[in-house]
């Protein structure tokens, strides 16, 4: 049977501005000594495609610059019968910040071609890819985690993460939904994942900075006409945080929070429920400061 083996293929190290970025690399390579880097490349799209030059196999792993993985996920193989028309594979990473586990951070092994070919991010076509990946055809994600992001460095970099996890978890398959159809049209697990973006993590160095992220992402995607697309844009979202910066995270969830009521009351249907669960995000800061 032909197998995937991960010690056997190209592993490419994909940064832009991460503060942790030296230091995890050092990691990488102190138990795979053969991986690769791509530095400050802009762009999803691009920055793996390059990643996919750098490689001279025909399969590579890519490890974001957050990611620090474990030593065991070396030791994986895949029976690629199994999954015949595999073009990518997906392990979720466990964030730092909430214990979340899914594709967000994930080790991803890729076949070269499949990324030449993709066109996802700044290279989408409109409506289709415009924020992720994980549409495209091939893509099958795996449950057993082998790393952990951390996205908690600095104050920018846990904004960052909440902000873009608060736009993405309110998309139906990358695509912008809206009104009294959100709650059926946006996928369970993403409501859920939401959830725990917008009140865990307090108790975790920068953790009210990735909260306060993720309930700004929620309310300009469900509550505004913002371009979603400008989650994927790091020069933008720079500046964005440069205008909060200054501010309590905690003032920043609080704004957030009360602007979101009406989203809130759409997504449990009824206005009491809604309050309740506000509640029930007031009693996870109280009980998750530091």
């Amino acid at each position: 049977m032909p197998l995937l083996k991960i010690n056997e293929i190209d592993m490419v190290f994909i940064s832009y501005d991460e503060p942790n970025a030296e230091m995890n690399y050092a990691k990488l390579l102190s138990i795979a000594p053969w991986a690769k880097r791509v530095h400050g490349v802009k762009g999803s799209d691009a920055c793996h495609k390059a990643a996919a030059d750098l490689s001279e196999t025909e399969w590579l792993v890519t490890v974001d610059a957050d990611n620090v993985i474990d030593e065991s996920f070396l030791d994986i193989e895949i029976d690629t019968d199994i999954y015949a028309n595999a073009q990518a594979f997906s392990w979720p990473g466990r964030n730092i910040i909430n214990g979340l586990r899914y594709g967000n951070g994930s080790l991803k092994a890729w076949r070269r071609e499949f990324i030449w070919n993709m066109r996802t991010h700044e290279a989408a076509e409109v409506g289709k890819n415009d924020v992720d990946f994980c549409w495209e055809s091939g893509y099958i994600p795996l449950t057993k985690s082998y790393s952990v992001t951390h996205i908690n460095k600095t104050p920018y970099q846990a904004w960052r993460a909440g902000f873009r996890e608060g736009v993405k978890m309110c998309l139906d398959r990358g695509i912008r939904c809206k009104g009294d159809t959100a709650r059926e049209a946006i996928w369970w697990e993403n409501l859920h994942r939401l959830k725990i973006w917008l009140s865990v993590g307090m108790h975790v160095e920068q953790g009210s900075w990735a909260i306060a992220g993720a309930w700004e992402g929620m309310y300009k995607t469900m509550l505004t006409d913002w371009d979603i697309t400008q989650v994927r844009d790091f020069d933008i979202l720079g500046k964005m945080f440069e205008e909060r910066s200054s501010t309590d995270p905690l003032e920043l969830i609080d704004q957030f929070k009360q602007a979101s009521k009406s989203f809130i009351n759409v997504l449990v249907l009824d206005s009491a429920s809604s309050e309740n669960l506000v509640g029930l995000f007031d009693e996870f800061y109280r009980l998750n400061r530091v």
